[in-house]
């Protein structure tokens, strides 16, 4: 039986994809917001805007706690705007989203997750608590009932970072050592499957240091419901160490860069995410969520306008 196809995706589709997510959990681990907990509440928000606002009243993120340690809990809804969204569950460095459609009608959330597109019709709750601080409940809440979320404020502008990067994968060339380096790359391994759908691992590695160390995630999934997985790595020669921070997890295996027809591939010898086997990647253009972990342990941010 043949293996599937092996299929190459633009850098900016895998940005429109998977990079608002991750930029997402950086925003959330920067926020300056206090912690979530609520002692007294003020009175409940009406949901009244005229209807061409209302259709952004949710816009933003909005967590249930404030995520920065690693392992801590993390629980979030996020409301891109035009009727598309992103929930993501798990602990600071291993979380899964999925993805979903929405729609809102006076005090009335519709929600349609496109995995498998179980739909849920709720009350929206809005309101804001001593503080001023902004919070949102779902009656009906399908994932944690009860739970009550948070607005996170944020400067990381999602939208703009996107057409930042947009414009370097599609506009900018790139060095020699850029384009040589395995780190500050993503590395993606997406097939079409001949039963219909598709899928992808892929590695995003941020630039490596002087010594070869540098940070990174791993995602597991297709575009509307994957893992996103934290991780540090170092390259040592033809090795590289990678160390799954969550689960404590270190692994070393050889691995090879070569150029093939239709670009660069990376081999890994054996793949601690494919239960050890031979597992290649092909380069997906430059790591488009390394500027977002340089918010998170703060260092410069790209200047993008």
């Amino acid at each position: 039986m043949s293996a599937p196809a092996q299929a190459s995706v633009p850098p900016h589709i895998l940005f429109a994809l998977l990079g608002v997510p991750l930029a997402v959990g950086s925003a959330l681990m920067t926020s300056s917001s206090p912690p979530c907990a609520l002692e007294h509440e003020g009175p409940v928000d009406a949901v009244t805007q005229p209807e061409a606002a209302q259709q952004d009243v949710l816009r933003g993120l909005w967590t249930r706690y404030e995520g920065r340690k690693e392992g801590d809990p993390l629980r979030f809804w996020y409301f891109h705007g035009e009727g598309k969204g992103l929930y993501r569950y798990g602990k600071v460095g291993l979380a899964h989203t999925h993805s979903f459609d929405y729609a809102v009608d006076g005090d009335a959330l519709e929600l349609r997750f496109r995995k498998l597109g179980d739909t849920q019709r709720t009350r929206l709750r809005l309101g804001r608590d001593e503080d001023g601080r902004r919070w949102m409940s779902l009656d009906e809440d399908p994932r944690e009932p009860g739970a009550r979320y948070y607005l996170v404020d944020s400067d990381l502008d999602l939208a703009a970072a996107a057409d930042c990067w947009r414009g370097r994968g599609e506009g900018e060339g790139e060095g020699a050592d850029a384009s040589a380096a395995l780190g500050d790359r993503l590395w993606i391994d997406y097939r079409n499957y001949a039963t219909g759908g598709a899928g992808f691992h892929m590695y995003q590695l941020a630039a490596s240091a002087m010594d070869g160390r540098g940070v990174g995630w791993f995602h597991r999934g297709d575009f509307d419901d994957w893992t996103t997985e934290s991780l540090t790595y170092r390259i040592d020669g033809d090795q590289i160490e990678l160390f799954f921070d969550l689960r404590e997890e270190p692994n070393v295996t050889a691995f090879d860069l070569r150029e093939v027809e239709g670009g660069r591939v990376l081999e890994l010898a054996e793949d601690p995410r494919d239960f050890w086997a031979r597992h290649r990647y092909r380069d997906g253009g430059r790591s488009f969520g390394a500027h977002a972990f340089d918010r998170v342990i703060g260092l410069e941010a790209l200047d993008c306008h």
